[in-house]
């Protein structure tokens, strides 16, 4: 009988043991877990979330693919996908999309290219189950081939000796062509191409048009409104606002301001590089 209990109370321990106890005052090993309760959630991929394309010279779109991926558990709805300006857009497969676990496909994306030159960058934000995703697109654009000269070095001299007479004078005539109809409707960055860029970005600039690129002096936003109002007296720069006899409205002369102090304020010469700022200018002059 006594052997009989010691059998019971060994196999009691024994089975305490298997069910998480403890011998000897060690403690129990935890419980395995199960993953099967703790999926992984959904996760959006794409092929790359910044591209760029080169453009050709004259190339007036530029178009760009996004791969994406659905590598989570769970199904993703993309509701929409929104580009950051007018002049991008881009189309999913369906709206909404759905995209199973495991699936995917492509967006197209396009960059209109006219009247736009250099590095430019936008943005495409997807609104989706899982919360926003944003992915970059780039373009390097080559001066437009309008912007390149066409004028034979003789015109480009009297145009020259023309325009510092008269500042005004590349508002009227055939100048008007290049310097005021191509920028009649544009806002910021196109305008900038249209009426800026024909002079200021072009390969034949003369030593007297001023390099943006490399003022000698800081910059900012009162500094660019003056002078593209304004122009600068007894130069060939003149004031392109309405009340000097300029073709601009205050709404452009407002979005090329903005488009310049955000692109170009600051970019100094190497020789004035690292200097301090200076307080804000209220009579600019471009050096």
């Amino acid at each position: 009988m006594l052997a009989l209990k010691r059998t019971i109370v060994c196999t009691s321990l024994i089975l305490s043991c298997l069910k998480g106890g403890s011998l000897a005052g060690q403690p129990a090993a935890p419980a395995p877990i199960d993953i099967s309760e703790s999926p992984a959630g959904p996760e959006l991929v794409f092929d790359s979330e910044t591209k760029q394309y080169n453009a050709a010279p004259g190339e007036l779109v530029a178009p760009f693919v996004f791969k994406l991926k659905n590598a989570g558990t769970n199904e993703i709805v993309i509701d929409q996908v929104k580009a950051s300006c007018g002049c991008t857009t881009a189309s999913m497969p369906t709206i909404p999309w759905h995209v199973p676990p495991g699936g995917g496909g492509d967006v197209h994306a396009q960059i209109n290219l006219v009247g736009k030159m250099g590095l430019i960058a936008k943005t495409l934000t997807f609104y989706t189950s899982i919360g926003m995703r944003v992915v970059n697109l780039k373009v390097n654009i080559p001066m437009a081939p309008a912007l390149s000269g066409n004028l034979s070095a003789a015109d480009r001299k009297a145009a020259m000796l023309k325009a510092t007479a008269d500042s005004r004078a590349i508002f009227q005539g055939d100048c008007a062509k290049c310097h005021v109809d191509k920028g009649q409707e544009a806002f910021g960055e196109d305008l900038y191409a249209a009426d800026c860029g024909i002079c200021h970005e072009s390969p034949h600039r003369a030593s007297v048009v001023p390099d943006l690129h490399a003022l000698k002096q800081p910059t900012d936003l009162g500094y660019w409104k003056v002078i593209i109002t304004l122009g600068k007296p007894h130069t060939m720069m003149p004031g392109f606002g309405a009340a000097e006899g300029g073709p601009l409205s205050i709404e452009q002369i407002n979005s090329l301001a903005s488009y310049l102090d955000r692109t170009i304020s600051h970019h100094l010469s190497s020789d004035v590089a690292g200097a301090s700022a200076a307080p804000a200018i209220s009579n600019p002059t471009p050096q």
